[in-house]
């Protein structure tokens, strides 16, 4: 048989594993494997279909994402006047646009684990109850709306105008 992506793919729905496929379909999988496409038509086999882990892995993501949005409002929110940039001092204007830079970094990662916790919720859509889907989304609303805790406990790590600001309460 000439394999193609597409009969590649179709082929490795077949299987739960990559070792399942790779002994049980080798010539598909070793087109796969030579054309740079194992990843792409495999990567259905690592999907988390159990609802109690779908439910752990959401709150885990927006646990870290509520963190890091916490971080990085706390980054602006705390600059002294020492970091506020002023037109003709280049130490102070490096200084501010570090700070800025972490404070984007946080944000931004803070945005990518929400996004991740929407696609757990998508799968769990498709895997869990009425009763779990409702879960995830009242948790995804009390991320969304500010209204989620931070633990105690939770060092933040970050300096700012050379004092650490302590930890999240």
């Amino acid at each position: 048989m000439k394999w193609n992506l597409e009969s590649v793919t179709e082929e490795a729905r077949k299987y739960s594993s990559i070792t399942e496929f790779k002994y049980g379909s080798s010539g598909a999988y070793k087109w796969a494997v030579r054309h740079d496409f194992i990843k792409e038509v495999t990567d259905f086999m690592f999907m988390v279909t159990d609802p109690k882990e779908l439910l752990n892995k959401i709150k885990g993501e927006l646990g870290s994402a509520a963190r890091d949005a916490k971080v990085a409002k706390d980054i602006t929110d705390n600059v002294s006047d020492f970091y506020v940039p002023t037109e003709h001092d280049p130490e102070q204007i490096s200084a501010g646009t570090y700070l800025d830079f972490e404070a984007q970094m946080y944000d931004q990662s803070a945005e990518e684990r929400s996004d991740r916790a929407l696609d757990h919720i998508q799968a769990l859509q498709k895997y869990g109850t009425s009763e779990q889907v409702k879960e995830a989304w009242d948790l995804y609303l009390k991320y969304q709306t500010g209204e989620w805790k931070i633990e105690k406990g939770c060092d933040t790590g970050i300096y700012v105008a050379g004092k650490e600001t302590g930890r999240l309460k």
